[in-house]
C-alpha cells in the first residue's frame, strides 16, 4: 500500500489519453506529450512519465487520468508502483451521547418564567413563613396564557414579593440542557394527578401525547410566572427521565427550551426553529447507465519493470529498485514493436535501382531482428533477376537448392498433407539469426516471371508469418514489378556514397508512378542510411534529413566492420550496430 501521507499534493497532476491514440502529462503548467499506434502504447508511454515524475520528485505523487470513457486518480509511488485511488462513500455522522448532568459549580442561574415551557401540573399553594422576609422583585411583565401562535401581549400587573418558600416549579435545580433543535418536535408530556407533597412520577415514553397549550402556574402572591431575581432557591433532587440526546425532569420542561409562538425578553423577533443538527443523509444521484461493450478495462495498465542497463541496472541487481532510463525504455518499445505477430502474412521489399547501395546487408539484419525477437517464422528471398548475393551473405544448409528448385516442388509443398518439415530441404536455415534463407539461381540464366513470382510467395506465405524479398536493380524486370504489388512495406537502403542516394530517390520515383498502390508504398517507406565510412555520420545525418519530409521514417545505421565482408550475423556486430537495426526493424513493424 502507498502511503498517502507523504504524497506531493502540488503541483496538481494530470494525465490525458484522446481518442486518437495521443496523449498528454501535466504537472501544474508543464506538459509533455505522447502519440502513440494504439492505445496500450499510448496508456503504457503516460504511465512511464509518471514513474518517471515520482521518481525524480522523490516521494508518491497522485494523478488523474482521463480517458475517452473514465477517470481513474493513481497513486504512483517512487519505485513505480501503482495503485488506483478509489473513493471511500460516506459513513452516517454517529449520534451525540446523552448529556451528563452537572455538577453543582456549573449551575446555571434560571431564566425568567417567561422564557419557559412549564408543565400543566398544578401544584397547591404553600403558605409562606409568618418571618419569613419579603423581598421586592423588579417590575416584570405578567404573560398571558400561552397561546399556540400569538406572541406574548404586554404585562400590566403590578410587581408583588415573592415567597421565599420554594414553589413546585421554580424550586429544582436546573441542569443545562442540550441545544438540540429537535427537542420542541418532541411530543408534550399529558396531564397527570398529583397529590401534594408526592415526587413527580416517572412518565412511561410510549404514553406522551401532544397536548393543548397549557395555562400558566399559579405562584402564591397573585403573580403568575415570576421569580425573585438573584435568588436560587435549594431543592431536593427530582427523578429524570432519559430522552434521546435531552435529561429534563419529570413534568417540568427545561429552561431554555421554546416553543413556537414564544418571545424571548427583550426580543423583537419571534422564535424560529432552527434546521436539524443532523440533516439527513442525501441518497447518491443515480448512475448514467451504459454499453458494458464500451467499459474500459478495469485492469491497470503494465508496469514498467525496473532497469537492466547502465548503472541503474547494476544498482538494481545490488538490491536497489531504480526505474529505466529514456534510452531503455525507448529500446524497449522497439523491441515490443518487432515482436509482434500480425493477424496474417506480411511481406516487405527492399529495393534500389543502384547496386551496392546495401540491400543485402539490410534483408539480413531486418530478417535476424524480427526472427530473434518474434520467435523465428521469417523467410529471406532473393528476388534478383540475375545472379543475386544474399546466398553469398548468409550461412548455406545441408544442400545447394534455389528457388527454381522450390518452384518445381511447389504443387507437392502446397498440398494439403504437406508439412513444414518439407521445405527445409529448399531453404537454408540460419541458425544464430533463426530465420531461413531462398537464394536466387546460382547461374542466372532463368528470368524467374510474375507468375513465377506469385507461386513462391504462395508457398512461402503457407509456412512463414513474414517474408522479407532482396531484389535486383531494374524496376523494368517482371519479377520487380510484381515484388511491389505484393508487398505490405517498402525499404530504401543507401549508403553514404551520393550515387547510391539518387539511385535510393530514382527508386522511390518510379515506385511512385507504377500505381496508386505503388504511390502508398512510397509515402509509407522507410529509407536506412548506412554509413560507408566510419567518418560518415554527418553525412549520413544530413541524407537522412534529406529524405525525411518524403517518407514515413528514416533511420541511421552507423558504420560497422562487420558489414563490408563475408557472412553476415547480427551477434558479430557492434552493440550500436545492433541498436540501429532494431530501430530499424521496429519503424518497418509499425508500419505493417
Amino acid at each position: 500500500m502507498i502511503d498517502k501521507t507523504l504524497i506531493r499534493e502540488f503541483p496538481p497532476m494530470t494525465a490525458s489519453l484522446l481518442a486518437d491514440n495521443s496523449g498528454v502529462f501535466r504537472v501544474g503548467t508543464d506538459e509533455q506529450h505522447i502519440t502513440a499506434d494504439d492505445a496500450g502504447t499510448a496508456r503504457r508511454r503516460l504511465v512511464e512519465l509518471m514513474q518517471a515524475e515520482a521518481l525524480r520528485s522523490g516521494a508518491p505523487i497522485r494523478v488523474a487520468v482521463t480517458d475517452p470513457t473514465s477517470v481513474t486518480v493513481l497513486l504512483i509511488d517512487v519505485d513505480g508502483a501503482l495503485e488506483e485511488e478509489r473513493p471511500v462513500p460516506g459513513s452516517p455522522r454517529p449520534a451525540a451521547p446523552p448529556a451528563a448532568p452537572p455538577t453543582p459549580s456549573q449551575a446555571v442561574p434560571e431564566p425568567p418564567v417567561s422564557a419557559r415551557r412549564v408543565s400543566p401540573i398544578q401544584a397547591p399553594p404553600v403558605a409562606p413563613p409568618a418571618a419569613a422576609p419579603r423581598a421586592q422583585a423588579p417590575a416584570t411583565p405578567t404573560p398571558a396564557p400561552i397561546a399556540a401562535s400569538a406572541p406574548l401581549p404586554a404585562a400590566t400587573t403590578a410587581p408583588t414579593a415573592v415567597p421565599a418558600t420554594p414553589s413546585p416549579v421554580s424550586a429544582h435545580p436546573r441542569q443545562p440542557v442540550p441545544q438540540d433543535p429537535s427537542f420542541d418536535d418532541a411530543p408534550a408530556f399529558p396531564p397527570v394527578a398529583q397529590q401534594p407533597g408526592t415526587p413527580p412520577q416517572r412518565i412511561p415514553q410510549q404514553a406522551q401525547q401532544p397536548a393543548p397549550p397549557r395555562p400558566a402556574v399559579q405562584q402564591p402572591g397573585g403573580q403568575q410566572g415570576t421569580q425573585q431575581p438573584g435568588v436560587q432557591q435549594p431543592a431536593p433532587p427530582q427523578p429524570f427521565i432519559q430522552q434521546p440526546g435531552i435529561i429534563q425532569p419529570v413534568g417540568v420542561h427545561q429552561p431554555g427550551a421554546q416553543q413556537p409562538g414564544m418571545q424571548q425578553p427583550g426580543s423583537a423577533q419571534p422564535f424560529a426553529p432552527q434546521p436539524a443538527a443532523h440533516p439527513p443523509l442525501q441518497q447518491p444521484a443515480p448512475t448514467a447507465r451504459r454499453d458494458l461493450r464500451d467499459a474500459p478495462s478495469f485492469l491497470a495498465p503494465p508496469t514498467v519493470g525496473p532497469a537492466q542497463q547502465g548503472l541503474a541496472g547494476l544498482l538494481n541487481k545490488l538490491g536497489f529498485s531504480v526505474a529505466p532510463s529514456a534510452a531503455e525504455r525507448a529500446e524497449r518499445d522497439d523491441v515490443h514493436a518487432v515482436s509482434r505477430h500480425f493477424p496474417r502474412r506480411r511481406t516487405i521489399s527492399v529495393a534500389n535501382q543502384k547496386g551496392g547501395a546495401n540491400k543485402t546487408p539490410t534483408v539480413v539484419n531486418l530478417s535476424s531482428v524480427f526472427a530473434r525477437y518474434g520467435g523465428g517464422g521469417v523467410a529471406a528471398w532473393d528476388n534478383n533477376e540475375t545472379m543475386g548475393t544474399l546466398g553469398w551473405r548468409t550461412e548455406q544448409g545441408g544442400h545447394e537448392s534455389t528457388v527454381l528448385d522450390l518452384l518445381a516442388a511447389a504443387g507437392d509443398l502446397l498440398s494439403p498433407g504437406a508439412e513444414r518439415a518439407d521445405l527445409s530441404r529448399y531453404v537454408h536455415h540460419q541458425p544464430g539469426d533463426k530465420y531461413e534463407v531462398l537464394r536466387s539461381a546460382a547461374d542466372g540464366e532463368h528470368v524467374v516471371t510474375a507468375d513465377e513470382v506469385d507461386l513462391v510467395h504462395r508457398v512461402l506465405a503457407k509456412y512463414y508469418r513474414l517474408i522479407v524479398m532482396d531484389s535486383g536493380n531494374s524496376a523494368g524486370a517482371p519479377n520487380w514489378r510484381r515484388m511491389v504489388e505484393l508487398s505490405d512495406q517498402l525499404v530504401i537502403p543507401t549508403t553514404t556514397v551520393e550515387d547510391k542516394k539518387e539511385g535510393a530517390r530514382l527508386t522511390l520515383t518510379a515506385i511512385s508512378r507504377v500505381s496508386e498502390r505503388g504511390a502508398e508504398l512510397a509515402r509509407n517507406a522507410v529509407v536506412i542510411v548506412s554509413e560507408a565510412e566510419a567518418k560518415d555520420t554527418s553525412i549520413a545525418n544530413a541524407y537522412a534529413e534529406d529524405f525525411r519530409p518524403y517518407v514515413r521514417d528514416v533511420v541511421v545505421v552507423p558504420f560497422d566492420p562487420a558489414l563490408k565482408n563475408g557472412v553476415i550475423r547480427h551477434d558479430a556486430l557492434r552493440s550500436g550496430t545492433q541498436r540501429a537495426w532494431l530501430a530499424a526493424a521496429a519503424a518497418v513493424s509499425r508500419g505493417l
